[in-house]
């Protein structure tokens, strides 16, 4: 069963890597190397040294290609895939989350390059209160070259509407593809297992519509799912501050949606057990049967 399960989700990446112009033999190599650092980092035993021998019998991985891999210099690392934010992307979510630059209804405030009065808000506050460390004009001529910021004919600065979304920058889409999916494996991975407390990880299949009805249901959900992050983004960032001189501080949080719809052959309509028209959601890890389930594992979300 779990290899059938990881076949369908080989189907969509290779479609992807295809794409993309990475053969077979690149993926092979990756993976292979892949296959020894997973070995080595989470499959070593207590108070033991991982040895290749060890590492072959775990992967099946010949021994000496995995020694050839283990000897081999680490990778320089990815500059795209840092593992902290950018100055750009806190300053993105401050507006979005901070009430200080939000208007009555939620929404970013238009904002003034400079405050004219003390204590004013500005784009040059919202910056030198994340970093002092660039200055905000430079920042902001990035914001307003990327389209994520527009300056309005009275020199007023607006978010523009999606700008937390990155579009046409194909590195921060490989970067956030990659982060993204990664954490959605894991954690459903962690569930597979049996693992406690379960990660949250629900999904709602519904097939038998037409393509209007689909319209709806994206747009529905596009709009409930927004709320949902700016509300989880603006209550992040108050506890990340509030936890900032703490020693413990060295935890992540990823929270995610996603949509997707296609248009199945008359014959696959329905799927095993879910006849055409019918709804599906995953049943919550130890539910005997939760319905007509035809989703991924999911439970509660630990504290």
């Amino acid at each position: 069963m779990v290899v059938t399960a990881v076949r369908r989700v080989l189907v969509p990446l290779v479609r992807t890597l295809i794409g993309f112009g990475i053969s077979w033999p690149m993926l092979a190599n990756l993976v292979k190397a892949v296959y020894v650092e997973v070995a080595e980092r989470a499959f070593a035993l207590p108070r033991k040294p991982m040895t290749d021998s060890r590492i072959t019998l775990l992967t099946g991985v010949h021994r000496k290609d995995v020694s050839q891999i283990r000897s081999a210099p680490a990778a320089a690392p990815d500059v795209v895939a840092a593992a902290s934010p950018s100055l750009g992307s806190q300053v993105l979510s401050r507006w979005l989350a901070d009430d200080g630059y939000r208007d009555e209804a939620g929404r970013p405030r238009p904002l003034p390059r400079v405050g004219r009065t003390e204590g004013e808000v500005s784009f040059e506050t919202l910056v030198t209160g994340i970093s002092r460390d660039i200055r905000p004009r430079a920042l902001l001529d990035e914001l307003l070259h990327a389209g994520l910021v527009a300056e309005r004919p009275d020199g007023r600065l607006e978010l523009v509407e999606g700008a937390h979304v990155p579009r046409g920058d194909l590195d921060k889409l490989a970067y956030y593809y990659g982060r993204n999916l990664a954490d959605h494996m894991a954690a459903a991975g962690h569930n597979l297992t049996g693992a406690e407390p379960p990660y949250l990880e629900r999904a709602l299949a519904y097939d038998g519509l037409s393509a209007e009805s689909v319209l709806a249901l994206r747009r529905e959900a596009e709009r409930v799912g927004m709320d949902m992050l700016l509300h989880l983004n603006r209550m992040a960032m108050e506890l990340a501050d509030r936890d900032e001189e703490r020693d413990d501080a060295h935890h992540r949080f990823t929270a995610g949606l996603y949509l997707y719809d296609a248009a199945d052959p008359p014959a696959a309509a329905g799927g095993p057990g879910l006849p055409a028209g019918q709804a599906g959601t995953a049943p919550a890890p130890g539910d005997a049967n939760a319905g007509n389930a035809n989703a991924g594992s999911d439970g509660a979300a630990p504290p």
